[in-house]
């Protein structure tokens, strides 16, 4: 399993490093206002930390068990960012979110979905066929390259994440 993984973590590294350091900051701000030290280590760092740990591996299993799945990876670790960001400044607002763990999940992940909109473009599919396709689409458990419609700019960050150009979608009108 370690020499199978080995391609995938040097085939993603821009990927999981870009969502380890988005964890890291995300998990430091998350606990920045405490005024809490663990062995003399501010409990920001701690915490920012094993975010950066934790889900680096868990982005590391999504790239190898689903690699379709990719693009979400970043964009649901630039929404945790930006919630981060929200409990800094709205600290009353952002705690009682962070205190229910179903809504701290449904806000991530809906931000995530328009996150990816954002910096990706529309990232493009065959459509599937038949209603077998539908509910399990072949291409799930492969690391297609990708098909971008997008900004010159959204076409160079996934690029730069996928370590290659990605294919171009041309719309007809």
């Amino acid at each position: 399993m370690a020499t199978g993984a080995k391609p995938i973590v040097y085939q993603e590294r821009k990927r999981l490093a870009f969502v380890a350091v988005m964890a890291f900051l995300a998990g430091f701000l998350f606990y920045i206002r405490t005024d809490l030290y663990i062995g003399g280590v501010h409990v920001a760092l701690i915490t920012g930390s094993v975010y950066a740990v934790i889900i680096g591996i868990c982005a590391l299993i999504v790239c190898i068990v689903l690699p379709s799945m990719r693009f979400m990876i970043e964009a649901v670790a630039v929404s945790r960012l930006i919630l981060s960001l929200f409990v800094l400044a709205v600290p009353n607002m952002g705690y009682l979110i962070l205190s229910n763990p179903l809504v701290t999940a449904l806000v991530t992940v809906t931000g995530g979905i328009a996150v990816s909109r954002l910096i990706h473009g529309r990232i493009r599919r065959d459509t599937p066929k038949g209603i077998k396709g539908r509910l399990m689409p072949a291409n799930m458990f492969k690391r297609l390259p990708v098909s971008v419609q997008g900004k010159p700019w959204q076409q160079r960050f996934v690029g730069w994440l996928e370590d290659a150009e990605p294919i171009p979608v041309r719309v007809s009108r």
